[in-house]
Order: structure tokens, then C-alpha cells, then sequence
């Protein structure tokens, strides 16, 4: 099957399980401390197998470009909130792409950001998550800040197996 076959297969799959997502996070409600009844997102995504359960989440998984758009990567940020069951990390996480080769972040993170733990921490997360289910190469990843004037500037980024995705001083 050739990559571009794989991505609609894996963006078709995707889609049904983005679809699900938000039917359970706009679905579910709960009573809160004080007897009202609200609405609690609350997201499951199974992975595949091998993975943490995400059942024990309580995180809201973040919105993810869709609707069968080849270069979105759903599951990328189903594996993310995974990996962060109590989404301190994962609740920067705003879009999730693929472009070309790249795997791209996209976080609310500011400008000034690069090289924190959030910024690390997501980008290791989505190379493993390249490296375990992905198999085309070298996970190469960025994770860029809110957009402002400059673009989204990149956060973090590992662009081979070497890499610490910490990204050097720009001048």
C-alpha cells in the first residue's frame, strides 16, 4: 500500500474516531460539587493496543483539524492525551499535522517558549509516537508556539534519532 493510500486509510479511520471523540465530549454531563448538573468533556481514545489506557483520562483531547483532511493527524493527538492522562501537557496542544515528511505541533504556547518542559515533552511524545506506529523514516518533529508576528515559531524540534529535540540559540 503506498503512503499516500495509507494516510487516506489511517484520515478515513481517523475520521470516525474524531467523530466519536466529540460525541462523548459533548455528551457527557455530570453533577457538579454543588448539585447542578453541567456538561464535563471527557475523552476516550483507544490507541492500539500496547498503549496506556485512556480510560482513567480526565483531560479533554484538543481540537484537531479534520473532516478528512489528508495532512490532519487525529490519532497523533489521541496518543498525546494518552500519554498525559492528566493533560497539564497536552492542553497546549491546539492542531496536529503532517506536512510532507514533518510531523507539526501546533501549540498556545508563546514565543518564548522554546526549550520548556512543555515544549520537550510534546515533541518526544510525538516522536515516539512517530517511531512506534509510523515507520517511514526518521521521526522528524516541531512544535510551534501560538502565532504571532514571526509565524509559529518553533518550540522544540527533532529532526533525527540523535536529536534531544531541544532546538539552539537564534540570533
Amino acid at each position: 500500500m503506498s503512503a499516500r493510500n495509507r494516510r487516506r486509510t489511517v484520515a478515513a479511520g481517523t475520521g470516525v474516531l474524531a467523530a466519536g471523540l466529540l460525541v462523548v465530549a459533548g455528551g457527557a454531563a455530570v453533577l457538579s460539587p454543588d448539585g447542578e448538573t453541567g456538561s464535563k468533556p471527557r475523552a476516550h481514545a483507544a490507541v492500539r493496543s500496547g498503549s496506556p489506557s485512556p480510560a482513567a483520562s480526565t483531560a479533554v483531547a484538543p481540537p484537531v483539524a479534520g473532516n478528512g483532511d489528508p495532512d490532519a493527524m487525529p490519532e497523533v493527538a489521541a496518543y498525546l492525551q494518552v500519554k498525559d492522562p492528566g493533560g497539564e501537557t497536552v492542553r497546549h496542544v491546539t492542531d496536529v499535522r503532517r506536512s510532507g515528511a514533518f510531523l507539526r505541533v501546533y501549540t498556545d504556547l508563546d514565543e518564548g517558549d522554546e526549550n520548556t518542559d512543555a515544549a520537550i515533552t510534546l515533541c518526544e511524545w510525538a516522536a515516539e509516537y512517530l517511531e512506534r506506529y509510523d515507520g517511514e523514516g526518521e521521526p522528524i518533529v516541531f512544535v510551534h508556539a501560538e502565532e504571532s508576528g514571526n509565524g509559529h515559531v518553533v518550540l522544540a524540534n527533532k529532526q533525527s534519532a540523535d536529536d534531544d529535540c531541544r532546538v539552539g540559540e537564534t540570533r
